[in-house]
């Protein structure tokens, strides 16, 4: 998960770390430790050029990566907070309500999904 992992984007090969701020991810992603390899991986596959004029796609797919898999109260905490931290306000919104659904939902939760 280092910063020096390249993938082959196109033409282009970039670091982790250029492939993240192109996709436009809060570095609290990394901070946070919420993009392991196998999301990462998946991501960076099924890049195609073009994908950074709408990143939200690859955001919101990364929220869903971890909905998907029931992730405990804490990590729905840090998602919540990472839905107000992301660059598009509407996707947000949205990620908030699927937080909201989601079986670890607690008091916790609740307070992060308001702010």
């Amino acid at each position: 998960m280092a910063g020096g992992l390249t993938c082959a984007l196109g033409l282009k090969s970039m670091t982790r770390s250029e492939w993240l701020a192109l996709m436009k991810f809060p570095t609290e992603w990394s901070e946070w430790e919420l993009l392991p390899e196998e999301l990462l991986a998946a991501q960076i596959q099924g890049y195609e050029p073009g994908h950074e004029n709408a990143t939200e796609h690859d955001r919101h797919g990364a929220f869903q990566w971890w909905l998907k898999r029931e992730p405990p109260e804490a990590v729905l905490v840090q998602l919540a907070q990472l839905s107000w931290l992301d660059p598009d306000p509407s996707m947000g919104g949205y990620v908030r309500e699927c937080i909201a659904k989601a079986r670890a939902f607690s008091p916790a939760v609740a307070q992060a999904l308001r702010g």
